[in-house]
């Protein structure tokens, strides 16, 4: 082998590399589900070259009566992470279903992509129906609005710390592992081939133009995690949008049981029953 061809197998792992860390889970550990919780097996086609296989086993989460509300972890998140808000989503009359995105919880997988996620989040509707309510947390939110492109139905959304462009994202940590040039490139073609969508659109200010859905956008002033300003703009563009930025809550799970955050989805979920 000469020394150009060492060199670019060298190159094509270290993408390799670059790319399975990017996709890959550190599995967090579920804390104890509710007792009144029911837990269903999905099984779910996976999209692109997928290298988890073909299909992956889902579980998700289902308490409560009413009508149904969808509740979406983040990255290595829980589904205990949004506990509270599902507290008071069931406590006000709905369903609420959570899964166990692939690689989280008991559910199969070791990787997830935002459109593996969205497959996902459509086949929990084809088990509970019609949908009242959507609420993402951080790349749940990113999650539910790839979803709603591919034809999920639901009739509100709230996106809690969302971040809005995985294109960008892919090339900040490309940045920051030395990768650049035709290799950032090469890292953006070659998702592509594994998740089945370009990174580039799963952009949430070109999705927003065509979405209709009342949508809710609240975001901390100081999110180290997922700036604000993405969301801000994607709320900008996304009709009849409404936006709320509050102080001192962080990324995390302060944010998703702060009373203000409780109290504002609460009121927007409950606008539904309403009408």
């Amino acid at each position: 082998m000469s020394s150009h061809q060492s060199t670019a197998v060298n190159a094509n792992a270290g993408v390799e590399a670059f790319i399975d860390a990017l996709l890959r889970i550190k599995r967090p550990l579920e804390d104890a589900p509710s007792a009144d919780a029911e837990l269903i097996p999905l099984y779910v086609d996976t999209p692109g070259a997928w290298p988890d296989g073909t299909e992956v086993m889902v579980h998700v989460r289902k308490r409560g009566r009413g009508p149904h509300a969808l509740l979406v972890h983040g990255w290595q998140g829980r589904t205990s992470d949004m506990e509270k808000i599902s507290d008071a989503l069931v406590a006000s009359g709905f369903t609420v279903w959570a899964p166990h995105l692939p690689g989280h919880g008991s559910s199969g997988g070791e990787r997830l992509s935002i459109p593996l996620a969205a497959r996902v989040l459509r086949a929990v509707e084809g088990v509970a129906g019609p949908l009242a309510l959507a609420v993402g947390h951080s790349i749940g939110g990113a999650c539910i609005v790839q979803a709603l492109e591919e034809g999920l139905q639901v009739d509100r959304v709230a996106l809690l710390a969302t971040p809005t462009h995985y294109g960008g994202f892919v090339r900040a940590m490309a940045r920051q592992a030395g990768l650049e040039g035709p290799t950032v490139t090469h890292v953006l073609n070659r998702l592509q081939e594994l998740i089945g969508v370009h990174p580039d659109r799963i952009d949430m200010r070109r999705q927003a133009a065509s979405m209709r859905q009342p949508v809710l956008f609240i975001h901390a002033s100081d999110d180290k995690v997922v700036p604000h300003e993405g969301a801000q703009a994607a709320a900008a563009i996304w009709p009849g949008a409404e936006w709320l930025l509050l102080d001192g809550l962080g990324h995390y799970k302060t944010l998703l049981e702060d009373p203000r955050v409780l109290r504002r989805v609460l009121q927007f979920a409950s606008s539904h029953l309403a009408a």
